[in-house]
């Protein structure tokens, strides 16, 4: 059950509140008010297998209901819809921050041009053609 758990900043470790989790699951990074540091969020893997899970038994029962082996009534709607409910209130734990990845640096060597500029020059580059 280590896998269920609030997010935590990766800077400071500060928990993330379960409303704020809910609405991280659609961003791209998270700024921690505590330290101010920037993570990525990332979802768990899990959280496919719990989708293909909820969808899954949610079309038995929608079949079981259609072949009439349940009664159709309200209880079968809800019932077709209660792994949809559980998959989104398990989904605000599968939500993880992560460090971002240190960009590497050009070397000194990699950043100077290769050749001459084309604006001292005055010759066009990159497939501009003068029309005739």
């Amino acid at each position: 059950m280590k896998k269920f758990r609030k997010p935590r900043c990766p800077h400071c470790g500060e928990k993330v509140g379960l409303a704020n989790t809910w609405a991280l699951k659609t961003r791209g990074e998270y700024l921690c008010p505590k330290c101010g540091g920037i993570s990525n969020i990332v979802l768990d893997r899990l959280l496919s297998l719990f989708a293909f899970l909820a969808i899954l038994v949610s079309g038995i029962f929608f079949t079981l209901g259609f072949i009439q082996l349940l009664p159709l009534d309200i209880w079968l709607i809800l019932l077709v819809l209660l792994p949809f409910l559980l998959f989104y209130l398990m989904s605000v734990f599968l939500v993880r921050l992560k460090k971002p990845a240190a960009r590497r640096r050009p070397s000194p060597a990699a950043r100077r041009p290769s050749g001459r500029d084309s604006s001292r020059t005055g010759r066009q580059t990159g497939g501009a053609h003068r029309r005739r």
